[in-house]
């Protein structure tokens, strides 16, 4: 089992390739907040921005858009067949003020046994083809507590993903908040390998990322580029630091684009942002190509290539 299971099937990577873990390439924000900025809907637009990702050597992306955030497969078959970059469809459900009122209305079974679903047999397109997922998230919690509907969501994706071997990746936001989605997924039975713990770097205390990577899940500090959040050159200081500790092997880096003003089409960084200007703060730092290199390939394929 080393392949990642894209949206065109299952992928063998090209021995250089680097996978960024955390993005988003078609997604809409805006029914839960208003703002035109926070809807990706144009897969051209997500076709022309992954030039330059491309260019920087990356082979596949992990897509992390559930459907209660605007997931459009066909979108991203289109998308990854005019790229050739491999796309990582998810499954899920995201928070709770973006959940549909099913939540409630539906058992911890019936959730797992969905996600099962897409991940094993697919999301069928119009066209009668069938496009499975091969991450489930990104799971989100809102606040620094989970609540009970996020908590029925997380139990359900622990069960699918048990049942399935698929890695399971999440949203923390700027609260320090992997601890309690590790409580759950921990009580419901999911081992720590299949584990990823998003957005360590919107809440940059080493104490907190020190509890998670002993607990044995991978973190990433993938909101790289967003200033309104960090500064990279702190992310970067604190990344370095935990490499030296010797964690390496449990971290990985990427940039969540998500809004139109993230993308070089409309003045942002775009999607290579992690493996290009931030790589660069990192070398700067001491970190070797070869320590680079774990961070953006080495590390994502062992997570994410399960199929």
């Amino acid at each position: 089992m080393n392949q990642l299971r894209t949206v065109l099937g299952d992928m063998t990577l090209a021995p250089d390739a680097r996978i960024l873990p955390h993005e988003h390439l078609l997604c809409d924000f805006s029914p839960v907040t208003g703002q035109l900025d926070h809807i990706l809907n144009e897969w051209e637009l997500a076709r022309d921005e992954l030039a330059t990702v491309n260019a920087a050597g990356v082979g596949a992306l992990i897509e992390v858009t559930p459907p209660d955030l605007g997931r459009d497969p066909a979108g991203l078959v289109r998308v990854a067949g005019a790229t050739g970059i491999g796309v990582v469809m998810a499954t899920g459900w995201y928070r709770e003020s973006f959940y549909p009122a099913e939540i409630d209305q539906r058992s911890v079974g019936d959730l797992a046994a969905e996600m099962v679903r897409e991940l094993t047999e697919g999301v069928p397109l119009s066209d009668g083809s069938m496009v499975r997922a091969g991450v489930i998230g990104e799971l989100g919690t809102e606040h620094r507590y989970i609540t009970a509907r996020e908590e029925r969501v997380f139990r359900a994706a622990a069960r699918a993903a048990s049942e399935t071997g698929a890695p399971l990746t999440t949203h923390t936001g700027v609260y320090p908040s992997g601890t309690a989605q590790l409580e759950v997924l921990f009580d419901a039975g999911l081992a720590a390998e299949q584990i990823i713990i998003g957005h360590a770097d919107m809440h940059l205390d080493q104490e907190y990322h020190l509890r998670l990577l002993r607990a044995g899940v991978m973190i990433q500090f993938d909101t790289t580029g967003r200033t309104h959040l960090n500064s990279d050159v702190r992310r970067a200081d604190h990344l370095v630091a935990l490499i030296r500790d010797g964690w390496l092997e449990q971290l990985m880096i990427s940039s969540d684009r998500c809004f139109k003003s993230d993308l070089l089409a409309f003045g942002g960084v775009g999607y290579e942002h992690s493996v290009v200007a931030f790589a660069q703060l990192l070398t700067e730092r001491g970190v070797s190509a070869e320590e680079l290199w774990v961070l953006t390939a080495a590390n994502p394929r062992r997570v994410f290539a399960w199929a």
